[in-house]
């Protein structure tokens, strides 16, 4: 890895759609050269995919919250996917880190209305492994 690639990642990064001739001219090189770097990152697992980036305001999805939760055991991967089986249909778990400190779990969840964010921490609650949660409401990220 050297300058240019971490420059192409960039790019990438802000826009995976950009054509191979595009990011070309955006770091003087030729487009068969940008290509060969791509491949290369893309063979070595340095780019895992391309995804595509969702403006949930437009879905109504315009309440974004972090939802701290502190567990009993380090049992997280059964805890997850108890947590998962109360998310009501109108909300989504865009992130969840596993985290160090006084909290177990972060999860940043997007949702409707107040309401899908107070159903969704109760149905946590009573989640077994659950002890209890912290909720922050995000203003602009």
């Amino acid at each position: 890895m050297d300058s240019l690639d971490y420059e192409i990642l960039k790019i990438l990064k802000d826009n995976g759609r950009m054509s191979h001739e595009q990011i070309a001219k955006e770091v003087n090189m030729s487009r068969p050269a940008v290509r060969a770097r791509i491949m290369s990152m893309e063979e070595q697992g340095i780019i895992e995919g391309y995804s595509t980036k969702i403006n949930y305001d437009l879905l109504g999805f315009n309440i974004q919250v972090f939802v701290y939760i502190k567990v009993r055991e380090s049992t997280y991967a059964k805890t997850m996917a108890a947590i998962h089986a109360v998310v009501p249909e109108q909300l989504i778990i865009e992130d969840c880190f596993r985290i160090s400190g006084e909290w177990c779990l972060l999860l940043r969840v997007m949702c409707h209305s107040q309401h899908d964010i107070t159903e969704f921490v109760d149905g946590v609650l009573r989640v077994d492994n659950v002890m209890s949660t912290n909720t922050v409401f995000i203003f602009k990220s």
